[in-house]
């Protein structure tokens, strides 16, 4: 079983161009079913000998230590992976199909509003190079909504500041353009000129060259950041603002997607700055803007508000 893993990873990586996130969440998956079903080191698990019983207590007894969501991307991987068995190794059966996904709660991360991402910008030390840095990565996720693993992957050519447009790498490679709003170019501009050639200054001095001469968002040795640092710079940047909430990533690309949707943007446009495929997806901020327009009505209009007796 083990080879015919790495052969459905490689296909994975190469045909289906799946993220780097998502390969090695399904290889995770997939070796957590391969050590569960393996009777001894010595006796090689043959895929065709597996039954729609054996994956029935995999997952009964997986869902007891795993939350739904993990439970529900198990499911996919592994229905994935016999799928992809019985089209490539002429596996006679699929023992997964009857499997079903947890329904999932279609929930949303809370959101930050205005002030305290503006507040966590100004905790930033903007005469630093780290400082110039970090200002412009808050900038990125929240003004262009941006991934972590985009923001991750960009490199210095991919920035337009002329024309006030990032080109990015999204989801299963696809590329979009996204514009940059007022405050991102600013903040990014300020990092090109000064933050980041003050940091490669002084790699050149240590090591004669900068190991990153490409990615735009670099660590104080030079090397590019991993979506791990940017999580860890952004948790700092909340403490030091005195937030009570700890952001991530994604609480910034779930703000800016609800801030275009409250100032009326249409789901179209939001979709595709997104970068959604789906637009099934991106309605979901039209449930967040709804909760607001009925609580403001709650508050404010006569007949929204609750009255004891008669009306």
């Amino acid at each position: 079983m083990e080879r015919e893993i790495e052969a459905f990873i490689d296909y994975l990586r190469a045909e289906v161009c799946a993220s780097e996130h998502t390969v090695l969440a399904y290889a995770n998956d997939l070796r957590h079913l391969h050590d569960a079903l393996q009777i001894s080191p010595d006796h090689e698990l043959d895929v065709r000998s597996i039954r729609a019983s054996h994956l029935d207590g995999f997952f009964e007894r997986y869902a007891t230590s795993h939350a739904v969501a993990s439970v529900a991307r198990a499911r996919a991987a592994i229905r994935g992976f016999f799928r992809w068995l019985v089209i490539h190794v002429e596996l006679p059966e699929d023992p997964s199909r009857h499997l079903l996904s947890p329904k999932l709660e279609a929930t949303l991360p809370d959101t930050l509003g205005r002030a305290a991402i503006e507040a966590m910008i100004g905790a930033t030390d903007d005469a630093s190079p780290l400082g110039q840095r970090n200002r412009a990565i808050v900038a990125m996720l929240w003004a262009s909504g941006l991934r972590v693993s985009e923001v991750a992957s960009l490199t210095v050519d991919m920035v337009r500041l002329d024309k006030d447009l990032v080109r990015v790498t999204g989801k299963g490679r696809k590329e979009r353009l996204v514009p940059l709003a007022p405050k991102a170019r600013e903040l990014l501009s300020v990092w090109l000129d000064e933050g980041r050639p003050a940091l490669a200054l002084r790699a050149r001095a240590r090591r004669g060259k900068a190991s990153s001469e490409h990615h735009l968002f670099v660590s104080r040795t030079f090397r590019p950041l991993d979506r791990v640092r940017i999580f860890r710079i952004l948790r700092e940047l909340a403490q030091r603002a005195g937030l009570r909430t700890q952001p991530s990533p994604h609480t910034l690309r779930h703000a800016f997607a609800t801030h275009l949707v409250e100032g009326g943007a249409d789901l179209r446009a939001v979709q595709e700055l997104l970068g959604h495929a789906s637009l099934a997806t991106t309605q979901r901020y039209t449930h967040v803007d709804a909760e607001r327009l009925r609580s403001l009505h709650a508050r404010f209009h006569p007949r929204g508000k609750a009255k004891g007796g008669h009306d």
